[in-house]
């Protein structure tokens, strides 16, 4: 790999001669970092906060900085009305609790600093970089699963977890261990068979981990696809996909799939269809998955047990995610317009003392930020997918708001920059770029790619 200065305005080219005017070492680092934010495996990427960690918390803001600086970024009216809209809601929100949190106002004025930052710098040049390292993380991922696979049982995670800190450094869910770029949990994790571990990849866990895979397959079909290498690229996100054995990695690639082929023409449907469905059905009653559905169904239905055994609990319980928004939508219920804000600790759970942590994404947002946020999030997903379409030439414009709402349902990455640069697209979209749009001027998805 040829590394060139990071405030070079020199092409990089790499393997097989491709390359983007501009796109330095630095950009990939400054993409780098936000998807291993991403991963939250850690507490220096997951605490980061102005209070706990302010460390972890600047690193993606200083860097955020010097990529602004290279681009020569300009702030317009809509990164301003998003500030002022914000202010507005915090303004709010602080008088409903009657506190003034200024960590939770600065938290996420310097979040839509980083991704307004690394859109309008980076374009659409973003996504194709995420694939492309998502890609090299992917084959990491699968060589450490197959290594972990033939060391048998928690060989892999006694080695890792031996590592001086461990303990107060990782978090990965089920008391995993990681190595930054790999991480590993306890074999009791497993879902189909003790000895076939789960593939966390790089993150807390399995689930996120296939998300973030679903989003480069996503890119890798819809705007990467003319590239002479994206076929290899694909099978190796497809089989690290189907290593992860998370049940929202697969029902998003399914869509994915879906609408891959609907936007093929008409024979191809009529041969393929068939086999598809037949696939679905096939994945749907893998053991794993039906199993999952169950656990989810009956958790739920005894919400009120879960509750009373984490009374005076060492640990904090985690229910799935269905259990999760009803816990979560309570709140909501409560606090309908505004959310909680940043007044946690009003949350009926914490009330009552339960020592339970939902995971379900769309269900906090209700709970912390209310209609307001909710409606926010809707909107701009859906124009930013309208946008993805139209600019990128495909058919499905709501296929990437449909992936970012199952990712939503499960988790609350969605909030972080890395998710939110696809989301907020539309919003930060450079001028040039919105033009292209008006203009009817399609992106030229045959544009010769850059690799790392």
């Amino acid at each position: 790999m040829k590394i060139v200065n990071p405030y070079s305005e020199k092409k990089i080219s790499i393997g097989n001669g491709s390359e983007l005017e501009g796109i330095t070492f630095f950009d990939y680092l400054f993409v780098f970092v936000l998807i291993i934010y991403a991963g939250r495996a850690n507490t220096f990427v997951e605490s980061g906060s102005l209070k706990d960690n302010i460390a972890g918390f600047l690193l993606p803001v200083i860097l955020s900085a010097i990529l602004a600086i290279r681009w020569k970024v300009k702030f317009d009216q809509n990164f301003f009305l998003l500030i002022w809209g914000f202010s507005v809601y915090f303004i709010a929100i602080s008088i409903k609790v009657g506190e003034i949190h200024p960590s939770f106002f600065l938290h996420y004025i310097f979040k839509f600093f980083v991704v307004y930052t690394v859109i309008k710098a980076l374009k659409s040049n973003l996504f194709k970089i995420y694939e492309y390292l998502l890609y090299y993380l992917a084959i990491v991922g699968l060589f450490m699963w197959a290594v972990q696979f033939l060391l048998g049982g928690d060989t892999l995670f006694y080695y890792i977890n031996k590592i001086p800190g461990m303990a107060s450094f990782s978090c990965v869910t089920g008391n995993g261990a990681t190595a930054i770029i790999y991480s590993v949990q306890p074999a009791i994790n497993a879902i189909v068979n003790i000895s076939i571990p789960r593939n966390c990849g790089y993150t807390q866990e399995p689930g996120s981990f296939a998300v973030y895979l679903c989003l480069a397959i996503f890119i890798n079909l819809f705007i990467t696809s003319s590239d002479k290498n994206s076929r290899k690229r694909f099978w190796v996100l497809v089989i690290t996909l189907v290593s992860t054995q998370s049940t929202t990695g697969y029902v998003i690639f399914m869509v994915i799939t879906v609408f891959y082929i609907l936007s093929k023409n008409l024979s191809k449907i009529l041969l393929v269809f068939p086999f598809a469905i037949v696939a679905l059905i096939y994945v749907s009653t893998l053991p794993f998955m039906s199993n999952k559905i169950v656990d989810l169904l009956t958790e739920t239905n005894t919400l009120d047990q879960l509750i009373i055994r984490s009374f005076g609990a060492e640990e904090t319980f985690t229910p799935q995610r269905f259990t999760s928004f009803v816990i979560t939508f309570r709140d909501f219920q409560a606090n309908p317009i505004l959310g909680l804000g940043p007044d946690n600790e009003k949350s009926w759970l914490l009330k009552i003392g339960a020592r339970i942590s939902p995971i379900s994404g769309m269900g906090t947002l209700l709970a912390q930020f209310g209609l307001v946020g909710f409606f926010f999030f809707i909107i701009f997903s859906l124009r930013s997918s309208f946008f993805f379409a139209k600019y990128f030439n495909y058919n499905g414009k709501f296929l990437l708001f449909f992936i970012i709402i199952l990712i939503s349902i499960s988790y609350f990455i969605f909030l972080l920059p890395m998710i939110m640069s696809f989301w907020l697209f539309q919003l930060f979209a450079p001028q040039e770029v919105k033009q292209k749009e008006v203009d009817g001027s399609v992106l030229n998805t045959e544009t010769k790619l850059v690799n790392p």
